[in-house]
């Protein structure tokens, strides 16, 4: 490979070996569980029932039923209390409190690709009791059956979610929910901001290790590099540097994230990436020799504006976690090119002197040895 490419390639393949370290980390760690409900820079942790529940309008309980598919089809949620009453479309209230707040696709003019249904009682006005709840496919409104459903049920702090699928005219199996046996069911998510800033602190510092590593130690291979700087000492403790300076890049990525999410995910997110991509390529310039600290910020602030659209398209197209492997990718990319920019540069300012340069004109600012 030519070498005006080996640093950006290195960037690359080896920040994309530390996100998909960190990915395989986080599933074994069901860290997704533990963001649930938080915003994350390089997560997407809302649930989408939650989401339909929060633009529909709908009011949150205990307990709480609600249903959602993803079709104009019309499917209808059922639920009888333990006095027996039967809260549905056409009975949308019950005398102890329960309510059917959100119909999605009765109308077939105003159907919508994305329908969810909820019925819900007041927190501490509920009957005590087992509650049934089914799902009946009322009418087929043009789209393909059987018509797939994703069922949540949440009661005391707990929440569990059924899928199925039916066709037109059919019923789901009734389920009979006890809120006094509900101990094996998840735990609603909790308000954990700081987690979220530990975990992207960690992305970043892994980023930061291996990046410090893999774009210092193949430099050992250019006979124009000062040896000193391939010293054991020298190289642990820059690689600690880069760590470091890699988890302070992703601590405030999420902060400001978090921070301005008034301002709309969008915008938060642009600045948190350039933040996060800016800190690594400045706290990587001061870990790694001849990586120019100008050239390398900038190269993380174009590369996390960049990353911003690419994040977004891996999240609507496969999968966060394929996002954050490439985040990494790119950056790694952009920062490394910088050291082949320097090298230009050297190789440029030797041929226009005649070999004449002094060393201590490079050597002092990049830590590189003018060859003649």
């Amino acid at each position: 490979m030519s070498v005006r490419l080996l640093f950006g390639a290195i960037g690359l393949t080896v920040a994309l070996l530390a996100a998909l370290g960190m990915n395989a980390l986080f599933n074994a760690l069901n860290t997704p569980a533990l963001l649930a409900g938080n915003r994350v820079l390089l997560f997407e942790t809302d649930n989408e029932i939650v989401e339909r529940l929060e633009q529909a309008g709908a009011q949150f309980g205990d307990p709480q039923f609600s249903l959602a598919w993803n079709n104009r089809n019309d499917l209808d949620l059922h639920v009888i209390d333990p006095a027996g009453n039967h809260i549905w479309y056409r009975q949308r209230s019950s005398p102890t409190g329960g309510e059917l707040d959100v119909d999605a696709n009765a109308n077939p003019l105003r159907a919508t690709n994305r329908p969810v249904e909820n019925i819900y009682w007041q927190p501490g006005n509920a009957p005590e009791g087992p509650y049934k709840v089914y799902v009946h496919h009322y009418a087929n409104h043009g789209a393909p059956d059987p018509t797939p459903y994703t069922l949540r049920i949440t009661v005391n702090g707990r929440m569990r979610e059924y899928m199925g699928s039916l066709r037109y005219g059919e019923e789901s199996e009734r389920l009979t929910v006890d809120p006094r046996d509900v101990g094996d069911w998840y735990p609603l998510p909790a308000e954990r901001s700081h987690w979220a800033l530990v975990v992207m602190s960690g992305w970043g510092a892994a980023l930061g290790l291996i990046l410090t590593l893999g774009l210092r130690l193949p430099q050992a291979f250019f006979r124009q590099v000062n040896r000193a700087e391939f010293r054991v000492g020298r190289v642990i403790g820059n690689a600690l540097g880069g760590a470091l300076l890699g988890a302070l890049a992703g601590f405030l990525g999420q902060l400001l994230f978090g921070w301005l999410g008034f301002l709309g995910d969008g915008l938060a997110r642009f600045v948190g990436f350039i933040t996060l991509g800016g800190l690594l390529g400045y706290g990587l310039a001061h870990c790694v020799p001849n990586l120019p600290v100008n050239p390398a910020r900038w190269a993380g602030i174009i590369g996390g504006a960049l990353c911003l659209w690419l994040y977004g398209w891996a999240v609507q197209n496969y999968s966060d976690a394929t996002g954050r492997w490439l985040v990494a990718a790119l950056l790694g990319l952009a920062i490394g090119l910088m050291i082949t920019i320097l090298f230009w540069a050297i190789r440029y300012a030797l041929v226009r002197s005649g070999g004449a340069i002094e060393a201590n004109r490079l050597g002092k600012a990049y830590r590189v040895k003018a060859g003649r």
